[in-house]
């Protein structure tokens, strides 16, 4: 459907006052901005509208009410004043009645007022019809002072950078709206953002972070976008802990994968809750994962150093596997890298999907392959048992060492899913390696695994402590090589091949 007019600005007249003289404000320099970006992203000038002469004293204007019918969107500014304004409010309410007239007020589960935040605002404070929707926050936290600083054009290089990105973000997704309303893919309800493409990439839950993380989940869910996914949640995610739960488990029931930030600070915690937002999702999407087998990835940033205990334990007990973890690849690195592992792991599943449906896998009984898992810092260690394998007729794999991240890693699943059995070699690399391998034996069906390892081992090697002869694990064999090669212990875990 052609609308007349494709957007309408409503917002606060205080909020477009400069606090320099001769200056534009701020709503003025973001209605031409927009303007200019839609132009380019649309292919034409879009008809945009708000009502510049409008002071704060002024009756509702029922003309401005006569025109709604005729917009395409309509953009709320939300600050303090705008949400203290009834003027701006029944602007809100009286589209969203104006919307149900014609092709009702969500298309593809996308609402028709697109929310920008120029200034926080408590979401309970937010006008009723759209507390639900995702807004763009225009502005950050100084992390220092905890200070709000609203994005603008005019308060140096990396607030305007940041202010860019958001109008880029929110231009992309308003051009992609308008494309779909006005050029729907017939009888089909595609999601907005995916309706330029001729196919869906997929849908990918990308949990809502810390606000230390944001502008990293901002980042890769442009990626994402740009490769044609479709990102949960599309809606706010309720703040209270009933209602949060269950809306992660209406979009974790439509997610192909699932992506969760962590930084430095642990989160909101929404009411009725112990633990914070981000913890929940995680832990929710491992209670989904291990029941539907959907695969999951965490990620830390490089030089992660939380000050506050709930985050240190929370990020502890990931890394030691104890909770949390079900279903996960723990990334610890560059978001760069961590994009990287994230598109590749998508690239695979849509490889997977693209098959032709096949007979079940079968594989080869009298294949003896050994997957001898170790460190770069072991590799001359193993010779001994890599020589009595070899020797005694099992054909042995090593992990490579050189290249991407996401290559070596796509290469350490492929020979988890094809090996026999599999070894982790433990001699010089440190404890948090040995972790992060064992979780990757608990993880072995999520990587597509038909048939079970024939066993799972980890051969304790020189040089000698304390903690190695005290490890132990129910997650896999223990063999105690400290005094030398055991071969019976070996014999009998082979016979099993």
């Amino acid at each position: 459907m052609q609308f007349p007019k494709d957007i309408f600005i409503s917002y606060a007249h205080i909020d477009d006052e400069s606090l320099i003289q001769n200056q534009k404000g701020w709503i003025s320099e973001f209605h031409r901005a927009l303007d200019i970006r839609l132009a380019q992203l649309l292919g034409r000038r879009p008809v945009i509208w708000r009502d510049d002469s409008l002071q704060g004293n002024h009756v509702f204007d029922k003309q401005i009410v006569d025109q709604f019918e005729k917009v395409a969107i309509m953009i709320s500014i939300i600050t303090p004043r705008y949400v203290k304004s009834d003027w701006c409010i029944k602007e809100v309410d009286e589209f969203y009645n104006a919307s149900l007239n014609n092709i009702g007020f969500t298309v593809s589960n996308k609402a028709r007022i697109f929310k920008v935040i120029k200034t926080p605002v408590r979401i309970e404070q937010h006008p009723e019809k759209i507390s639900g929707v995702l807004g763009y926050e225009f502005y950050n936290t100084d992390p220092g002072t905890g200070r709000v600083k609203e994005l603008s054009q005019a308060f140096g290089n990396e607030t305007e950078r940041l202010y860019w990105e958001k109008l880029d973000d929110l231009a992309h997704d308003i051009s992609s709206f308008l494309e779909s309303i006005e050029h729907p893919a017939p009888g089909t309800q595609t999601s907005p953002l995916i309706a330029a493409n001729s196919q869906s990439a997929g849908k990918v839950f990308l949990a809502e972070s810390s606000y230390d993380t944001q502008d990293f989940r901002d980042s890769l869910k442009r990626e994402l976008q740009g490769y044609g996914y479709y990102i949960l949640p599309d809606k706010q995610l309720p703040l209270i802990a009933t209602p949060l739960n269950e809306a992660l488990a209406a979009n974790l029931a439509e997610s192909d994968l699932t992506i969760h930030l962590l930084g430095e600070n642990y989160g909101v915690v929404p009411e009725g809750a112990q633990k914070s937002i981000v913890e929940i999702q995680n832990d929710v999407a491992a209670s989904y994962s291990a029941a539907n087998g959907i695969p999951r990835f965490i990620w830390i940033p490089e030089g992660c150093e939380p000050g506050d205990e709930r985050q240190i334990s929370f990020i502890d007990r990931l890394n030691a596997g104890k909770g949390g973890i079900t279903g996960a690849d723990l990334v610890q690195g560059s978001l760069e890298d961590f994009k990287s592992v994230v598109i590749d792991k998508l690239n695979s599943m849509k490889k997977e999907e693209n098959k032709e449906e096949a007979a079940p896998e079968m594989y080869d009984e009298t294949a003896k392959i050994i997957y001898l898992i170790c460190d770069i810092s072991d590799i001359d260690e193993i010779r001994p048992l890599e020589d009595y394998l070899f020797d005694n007729g099992y054909e042995v794999v090593l992990p490579i060492f050189e290249g991407d991240e996401s290559g070596i890693r796509e290469d350490h699943i492929e020979n988890l899913k094809t090996c026999s059995a599999a070894i982790i070699f433990f001699s010089n690399a440190n404890e948090l390696w040995l972790r992060s391998k064992t979780r990757d034996f608990m993880k072995i069906n999520g990587y597509g695994r038909a048939k079970p390892l024939a066993f799972k081992a980890i051969y304790i090697a020189p040089p000698d402590s304390l903690a190695k002869q005290r490890f132990r694990t129910l997650d896999a064999e223990v063999i105690n090589a400290l005094d030398g090669l055991p071969e019976e212990k070996l014999k009998n875990l082979l016979s099993r091949i």
